[in-house]
């Protein structure tokens, strides 16, 4: 049977996305719909989804305080958890409030480059709850759109280790247009020689001369929430996001 209620909580960039998302369903299916976090949630739905903000704490781990308070008020079959949060939550919060919690990482991307839609989806969870997010997005997407099944902790930290990724692909390009740049290299040839290797990829590999390092909400934020949550066991990141802060602090200087 379709699905005949949806709530999502937060319009933000990830929930105007999947508003626009589900548009392409049967008007009828929004329920209600709130533009904005509201402490009144009392119906009940069929699919819940949370996209609301897990703001840096002054520690550099993630608060999830605001995703915990909107969970702890949905009465929902399935809620699944856009925002990105700590490996563990999901699972953590489930069994706090005895909720069916799904978890998928969010690949959207907040920058004016992010235009398109992905063309996959990873559901985290017990798979009797994830499918039932499954069948919305059959409904809206095409047969060739991939859903990819795993567990909370795995799809939680996935969203982690992509955003790690890209920080690091940024910091190694800002640094490789310095050396560049001392041996009077034009770093856009470099950069073009460099990504006809198809196993290196395009994307994040631009370096601006008034920004030679990421500053992106998602990067500033993630990156640190890892370094706390790993305990010690992200070196490499904790070095990342060191040659980062060095960097903003150059350009910041007279």
């Amino acid at each position: 049977m379709m699905t005949k209620s949806i709530l999502i909580v937060g319009y933000g960039n990830i929930g105007k996305h999947m508003h626009q998302e589900f548009k392409k369903l049967d008007p009828e299916i929004y329920d209600k719909f709130y533009p904005k976090y509201d402490s009144t949630i009392n119906s009940h739905y069929d699919v819940a989804f949370v996209c609301v903000p897990t703001e840096m704490l002054p520690d550099g781990s993630a608060d999830v305080s605001i995703v915990e308070e909107v969970i702890s008020q949905i009465d929902a079959d399935v809620i699944n958890i856009r925002s990105a949060v700590p490996v563990g939550t999901t699972d953590k919060l489930a069994q706090k409030y005895n909720k069916n919690l799904v978890v998928s990482p969010e690949y959207f991307g907040t920058t004016q480059f992010s235009s398109n839609s992905p063309n996959f989806l990873v559901l985290g969870g017990k798979i009797t709850h994830a499918r039932k997010i499954a069948q919305l997005y059959y409904h809206v997407k095409g047969s060739s759109f991939n859903i990819r099944f795993t567990d909370a902790k795995t799809a939680e930290l996935a969203k982690y280790m992509e955003n790690c990724f890209l920080a690091t692909k940024v910091a190694f390009c800002s640094e490789f247009a310095l050396i560049a740049n001392k041996f009077d290299i034009v770093y856009e040839d470099l950069r073009e020689v460099f990504i006809m290797d198809e196993r290196m990829g395009e994307s994040h590999t631009f370096v601006y001369e008034n920004q030679p390092y990421y500053d992106s909400h998602c990067l500033n934020k993630d990156i640190p929430a890892l370094i706390r949550f790993a305990d010690g066991m992200a070196p490499l990141m904790e070095a990342v996001h060191r040659v980062n802060e060095q960097r903003k602090k150059i350009r910041e200087e007279p």
